[in-house]
Parts: C-alpha cells; structure tokens; sequence
C-alpha cells in the first residue's frame, strides 16, 4: 500500500461514457444512481499486487479474472490510517496514479465489487473524480437492479449489409474504439443483420484476434453497456486474424 498524503483533485475530464455519467451524478446527487447502475454493468479497473492474476508484465492489456484466480488488489491508506482498494472507471487512470508499466485488470463491476467485502473502496483517485465508498455504501450500490438488457442473439442464420455513411451508429462506434484502445485487435468490422427465420435486426461485430474469444466477447459486450439498442441485437464474432475482409465499417 502507498500513503495518501495529499487531498484528491477533482477535474472534469471524463474519459468515457461511464464517467460522463459519474460527472452528472456528483453534479446532481439525483442522477448518481443511473451511474451506480451502469458502473454495476461496466468494466472496473484494478492493478493486482505482484504475482497476483493479470499482474504478469508478459500480459497485454486488461485482463479477465477467470473462475478459480484469487484476486488480490492494490490500494492506498488513507489519512485517517484506513486501507483501501483501489479501482478506477478507464485503465489510463490507474496508469497514472501507478505507473505507466503498470498491470491493469479489468472486471465487470458488479463481480469486483461483491468480491470487497469490508473493504473500503476508492475509486478514481490522483487526478479524477475520487469517490469514497464504505462498505456499506458498496452494499446498497449492489442493490441496484441491473441495467435492462438487449433481447438475446435468435437461433438461425444472420445475413450482414453495409452500412450507409449516414447512418454509421457514431456513439457505438466510438464505444468499440475506446474498447479497442485497450484491447488491441488486428481488425474489426461493424455491419447491419437480420437474423432468419425471425427477421430479427441488430448489428454484427466481426472482429479478429488471436486472444481468448471469451475475454474478447466480455470486453466488448460491457463496453455497450448503457447504450440505447431498443429491440435490435449486437452480437460479437470472434475469429483469427488473416482472411477475407469482413462487411460493413471497418472499425479497426
């Protein structure tokens, strides 16, 4: 653990759409639960003490704790002598407050929080938004029903389009490229798709890699959380990289 020596300093700078939401709720109090929610959905950001999982520096990028893996974290003390875990909204934050070598573990926030148990929990010190939490604030955060989901990928084949230039999902893309930023790929793919026999519309994400298609899939799918898909799907294929060019934008 390191000393918190000195008071946290707030900016407004929000790194992504989940600290947009954490900005709204500091600034209006009633707002501060849709944050709590989607930071439930999202992917938090925590650096693993050494020899813990995701603390290997032959790792690239986040990491997906996988069932089995002891998650063991590191944190500050506080002035009044309190331990902390520390966790942060974007991995650049904890690259900043640890280290530009710094291991980062990324987890969906709802498992990273019920894993705290007593610990006090402080997010986005050094430089953003710090938010203290006790552990009975962390309690009643893990109340919150989760954010509605999407309705679920149908069975049958899926037929992909182009997508028009003026009708490119912007903040979707955005989403996927902040994703990618710390997920590096070596290419992705955006398109429309309609499922058959339902007709079922959406979008198709075809993405290559040679890393785990699961952590790809956990990644990627907590990176759209919060958004606006109304009845359509977004679904993720994971593939090896090579081969033909994929439909639609080409997001990677």
């Amino acid at each position: 653990m390191t000393d918190a020596t000195s008071p946290l300093v707030f900016t407004d700078n929000p790194l992504n759409p989940l600290e947009v939401a954490l900005y709204e709720g500091l600034a209006d109090p009633s707002k501060m639960g849709l944050f709590e929610q989607l930071m439930l959905a999202a992917d938090l950001y925590a650096v693993p003490e050494a020899g813990a999982p995701g603390s290997d520096p032959a790792e690239d990028g986040p990491r997906v704790l996988r069932q089995g893996e002891q998650l063991v974290l590191r944190g500050v003390v506080l002035n009044d002598g309190r331990d902390t875990v520390t966790l942060f909204t974007d991995p650049q934050r904890a690259v900043a407050m640890f280290g530009q070598d710094t291991r980062i573990l990324a987890m969906n926030g709802r498992k990273l929080l019920e894993m705290m148990g007593s610990t006090v929990v402080l997010l986005n010190p050094d430089g953003g938004k710090g938010l203290l939490l006790n552990p009975e604030q962390v309690r009643a955060v893990l109340d919150h029903a989760p954010v509605p989901t999407m309705p679920q990928r149908p069975t049958g084949t899926v037929q992909l389009f182009k997508v028009p230039e003026l009708e490119r999902p912007v903040v979707l893309i955005d989403r996927l490229n902040q994703a990618f930023a710390a997920l590096p790929v070596d290419a992705a793919w955006l398109a429309r798709a309609e499922w058959s026999p339902s007709g079922q519309p959406g979008w198709f994400l075809d993405v290559r890699t040679d890393r785990a298609a699961d952590e790809v899939k956990a990644i990627l799918g907590r990176a759209v959380v919060g958004l606006d898909f109304g009845q359509e799907i977004f679904d993720v294929a994971v593939g090896k990289a090579g081969g033909a060019d994929g439909v639609g934008v080409k997001v990677v």
